[in-house]
């Protein structure tokens, strides 16, 4: 008898994977140098566009170690790359602060408002690099609004997003987009920022980030004021260039640096994002992209044709 296949057509993180292994990349290597990572966002100059993810719930992932969203954070103070994380109390997101690493927290869409605002001057007080929210965790599984950790969501509009954007003087960031629509009310409500994701696919058969990115990159237009940033499925360096090919800033890894996370803590995080760095340094180099400002979406192709084709 044969084992019952694992397989879920609605699982979106299996659509993702699939629709970045879809994707190939041209080799343009006369006339080539050594690629160059780093890479300026919000005004400051990192080593890398790999970022770290937005984890939450990471205090007893290991017990008998720290708080592995403390040796992720230290990770990326180490490797000079931006760290984000997700929902915390202050206690706990002060002390990813205390690593040095300059974080980014994304704050849940509490029904509670006052909670919300108090994240968000926590943040700014303490030094925090920018601060934002999950706006795609509005919903759970049942089509009601969702409970979190015994905190009930709440639907975001717009004037929320604008309400959240004016509160703070740090750059406001909105993770979960996944639509030219929604993109561009982000930018109407002055977010400085946005996450195009599906959150490891919180709704069935969600499209793949890559697929909406070039959309939402030309609606609004080069000089939007707003950075791109993409996660889900970024697990390679590759994966990496194929996003910042077609648009994006940046890219947050995921769940592939746990298992590092979980065995070595800090070094294994590192292990991790180093062979990543060194794998898309070495693809921009037989592309001729010397510097991550370089990069063109015309070096990509799918299905035998190039990917930007009409």
């Amino acid at each position: 008898m044969s084992e019952k296949s694992s397989f879920n057509p609605a699982d979106a993180s299996m659509i993702t994977r699939h629709y970045l292994d879809s994707i190939l990349i041209e080799e343009r290597i006369i006339d080539a140098k050594k690629a160059s990572l780093q890479t300026e966002i919000f005004g400051e100059t990192f080593s890398t566009p790999i970022m770290m993810p937005a984890f939450s719930f990471l205090r007893t992932f290991v017990k008998e170690r720290e708080n592995a969203m403390v040796e992720y954070s230290r990770a990326a103070q180490e490797l000079n790359m931006v760290n984000w994380v997700g929902m915390m109390e202050n206690d706990e997101f002060a002390d990813a602060l205390a690593t040095g690493a300059r974080t980014v927290r994304i704050i849940k869409p509490f029904a509670d408002t006052d909670k919300v605002l108090d994240q968000i001057a926590f943040a700014e007080k303490n030094g925090a690099f920018a601060v934002g929210m999950d706006i795609d965790h509005v919903f759970g599984d049942n089509g009601e609004y969702d409970v979190v950790a015994d905190y009930p969501m709440k639907r975001q509009t717009k004037e929320d997003i604008r309400s959240y954007v004016e509160a703070s003087g740090l750059p406001f960031i909105v993770k979960g987009v996944l639509s030219v629509s929604d993109a561009v009310k982000c930018a109407e409500a002055g977010a400085k920022g946005i996450v195009i994701s599906h959150h490891r696919g919180r709704m069935p058969f969600a499209i793949p980030p890559l697929m909406v990115l070039p959309e939402i990159r030309k609606a609004l237009g080069e000089d939007c004021g707003m950075e791109l940033f993409v996660d889900c499925g970024i697990n390679t360096g590759a994966d990496a260039y194929k996003a910042l090919a077609l648009g994006a800033k940046a890219v947050s890894v995921g769940r592939a640096i746990m298992p590092g996370l979980a065995s070595e803590g800090t070094e294994g995080v590192k292990k991790y994002v180093t062979g990543m760095n060194q794998e898309l340094a070495t693809i921009m180099g037989y592309t001729g992209i010397a510097s991550t400002e370089d990069f063109v979406p015309d070096i990509l192709w799918m299905n035998g044709r190039r990917l930007t084709a009409e």
